[in-house]
């Protein structure tokens, strides 16, 4: 009895450090203990004294006027704010190999500033990445490289030079689906060597799981009009250039290579994960189908499809959901005729998707982002409400966000497997007709946040149905959509340079998001919350705390990774109701504290989001550190030594005009395509500092 008496003051004095800022960590007790000790261990027991306190604490009031002062700077004539959501050249290149299929000319200026983003997008080595941070990848580039060529530049030029010698080192027959889809369209491939596309499986019933219906929303358009197109088999024609590509990529000989046997050659190194045996079976199938197809049956799957695909472009104002599927919908339209008005004005509506100037050159995103990126800025600046010109700068991005709001259902939603999208906002504007829960909800904050007096109650309620059309029946919320079907189908994925991207989960980030959103609401707008609104609150809370891992992490999924979950876990729960002493806050807290860096930042490091495990980075992210941060502090966390050392690290890397320089990728999606959202490292950083300081001036007061 007296060796566990022993034990358990031990462990009861290892904990106190551990809430006293110590870094040692819990070894050796029971989760459930700690969880006990945490819980009963007074929040206040370890406040510094007044003097440590405000030797700890400094001063971050002219960091955050210049951080204000330059969000402001950035705010556009409209009253949003948008930053780049920077990728790979994977998606500019697809635009000029479309250009080239349907004979349309690329003018001089906008070819030269496509060259320059090519140039400037190389990785070390000549070659090109699925990200700046990753390896040379022979899916982006290949078609970097017969970009490139189609452009006019000749072979042996060193913009093309390491790459062409890449690509013939490595065997252009182990690139990627996708990429062998886009060669064979170009005549640089044969047909027989891609497994076949069905459209019959859109005309399967509804109520099957592996109808297309269930798949995860950018899948299964991508995938849909892949389907359009496949069956035509079209080939752009043989010239003197495309003569000499095949003479580039298949060194070995163009009508020597067998292609047929190709099907499942795929180069590993750019493999998230290779096809299943469940998904080869598949493509077996598909291949005996697409033997026996009727061609009656099938040209009336084609027109279903291309009906499907009108409607998509009219729906989002001839954008698409992204151009990843939008440059296939054009095609598809074009093949089925030419002359099609809806696939002229979305040719038209391409310039939408570009990033242009002299210096980084014309480039294709995959999103736009403004009504995200403006919901965040206002969150950050109302936090620091009487600095110079924020009152204004709220006012004018209230009224640009409020009328991103859709306000309408669309006729057919539900034919065209789509939530009904009225009173949603999406990552980009109103115009892109595809509204997320998520974006809904950090909307719906920064309008709370900003302007009160201007929210409209009933457009206030619509968000709020909208919100809880994503709610699944585990409690959490997908982004576009609830999960549809009843089984995980990623073990079918036919992406194999991505992952989890066949089924619409509930998402950490999605969940905290609705929830403190919700919640929100009820506070101010308490009509607009009825009981099936309560009733989602008290789900999504209890799905934080169940998905809570056990050293208390969340792994987020839109962002890198661990920092991320947890950031948006710990502003979840805050919202749900959690006090400072709840177990399951002070553990994500602790695991924050625990990871906290010598120079007072946080780094998480890429690399970890293709294992699932954390990596520390080897540098602070000021972006990283803002999450954390903002996190600690909404959370109420009491070891101000920590908070004022994260502050400390943001200040010293604050650049003179109030901005933070670029680091690593701070974004991913589908668990391998990282992304560096421009403006996260101006408006998170900002609303720590606003945070912080409101906490500061309210401890020495």
């Amino acid at each position: 009895m007296g060796k566990r008496l022993a034990w358990l003051i031990r462990g009861a004095w290892r904990l106190h450090n551990v809430r006293s800022g110590d870094s040692r960590k819990l070894d050796g007790l029971p989760e459930t203990l700690a969880r006990a000790f945490l819980t009963s261990m007074p929040t206040t027991s370890v406040a510094p004294s007044r003097t440590d306190a405000e030797a700890a604490s400094p001063d971050a009031g002219a960091a955050l006027q210049s951080a204000t002062a330059r969000l402001l700077d950035l705010q556009d004539e409209e009253g949003g704010w948008e930053g780049e959501m920077v990728w790979c050249p994977m998606i500019t290149a697809q635009w000029v190999l479309l250009q080239h299929i349907i004979g349309r000319p690329i003018e001089s200026g906008r070819r030269r500033r496509v060259l320059r983003y090519f140039e400037q997008s190389r990785l070390p080595g000549g070659v090109w990445g699925l990200h700046e941070h990753g390896d040379p990848h022979l899916f982006v580039t290949t078609l970097v490289y017969v970009a490139s060529r189609l452009l006019g530049v000749e072979r042996d030029d060193p913009l093309l030079e390491p790459a062409r010698r890449f690509l013939q080192a490595e065997g252009t027959l182990g690139i990627p689906s996708w990429g062998k889809f886009w060669l064979a369209l170009l005549n640089l491939y044969d047909w027989r060597g891609i497994h076949p596309i069905l459209p019959e499986l859109w005309r399967l019933p509804r109520r099957l799981p592996l109808h297309p219906s269930n798949w995860y929303c950018h899948t299964r358009l991508i995938y849909m009009a892949m389907a359009a197109i496949y069956p035509r088999r079209f080939q752009a024609p043989v010239t003197p250039l495309i003569e000499s590509l095949r003479e580039e990529l298949f060194p070995q000989g163009f009508e020597s290579a067998d292609f047929p046997a190709s099907r499942n050659h795929l180069r590993e190194a750019d493999l998230y994960s290779r096809p299943t045996v469940w998904l080869r079976a598949g493509y077996l199938a598909a291949a005996l189908l697409e033997r026996l197809h009727h061609p009656g049956l099938r040209e009336n799957a084609i027109d279903e499809l291309v009906g499907q695909i009108k409607w998509e472009l009219n729906t989002t104002d001839h954008t698409s959901i992204s151009p990843v599927s939008g440059l296939l919908n054009i095609l598809a339209l074009w093949l089925h005729d030419p002359e099609d008005g809806d696939c002229r004005r979305a040719l038209e509506q391409l310039d939408r998707w570009f990033w242009e100037d002299e210096e980084q050159g014309a480039r294709m995103t995959g999103a736009r982002s403004a009504s995200w990126d403006t919901g965040f800025a206002l969150q950050a600046l109302a936090a620091a409400p009487e600095l110079p010109g924020v009152t204004d700068a709220l006012r004018r991005g209230s009224g640009f966000l409020r009328d991103q709001q859709i306000d309408h259902s669309f006729d057919g939603y539900r034919e065209a497997y789509r939530n009904d999208p009225n009173g949603g906002w999406c990552f980009a504007g109103g115009w892109h007709g595809w509204p997320v829960t998520d974006c809904t909800a950090e909307a719906v904050l920064g309008l709370l946040a900003a302007d009160r007096s201007g929210v409209n109650p009933r457009a206030l309620r619509e968000a709020v149905r909208f919100m809880l059309r994503g709610q699944g029946r585990d409690g959490g919320f997908g982004s576009y959509e609830a999960q549809r079907s009843t089984i995980d189908l990623e073990w079918l994925n036919p992406a194999e340079m991505f992952g989890d991207s066949m089924t619409e989960h509930s998402f950490v980030e999605c969940t905290a998001s609705c929830l403190a959103a919700l919640v929100a609401c009820r506070e101010h707008f308490p009509e607009v919350i009825d009981p099936a609104a309560e009733r989602a609150i008290s789900r999504a809370d209890a799905w934080l705390r169940r998905t809570q891992a056990r050293d208390g992490s969340w792994r987020g999924v839109w962002g890198v990774q661990f920092i991320y979950g947890t950031f948006f876990g710990i502003r979840g729960l805050v919202a749900g109701g959690a006090r400072p002493n709840d177990p399951a806050l002070r553990l994500a807290c602790r695991w924050l504290l625990d990871r906290q860096r010598d120079d007072g930042g946080w780094g998480e490091h890429v690399s970890g989001c293709m294992t699932g495990e954390y990596v520390e980075h080897e540098q602070s992210q000021v972006i990283q550190t803002a999450w954390a941060l903002i996190a600690l502090l909404e959370a109420g966390e009491p070891d101000w030594t920590a908070i004022s050392r994260g502050v400390r690290f943001l200040m010293d890397s604050q650049s003179p005009d109030g901005a933070w320089p670029k680091q690593d990728m701070a974004g991913v999606f589908f668990r391998t395509a990282l992304l560096d959202y421009v403006l996260y490292r101006q408006y998170f950083p900002l609303h720590a500092l606003a945070l912080y300081e409101a906490r500061r001036n309210a401890r020495s007061s």
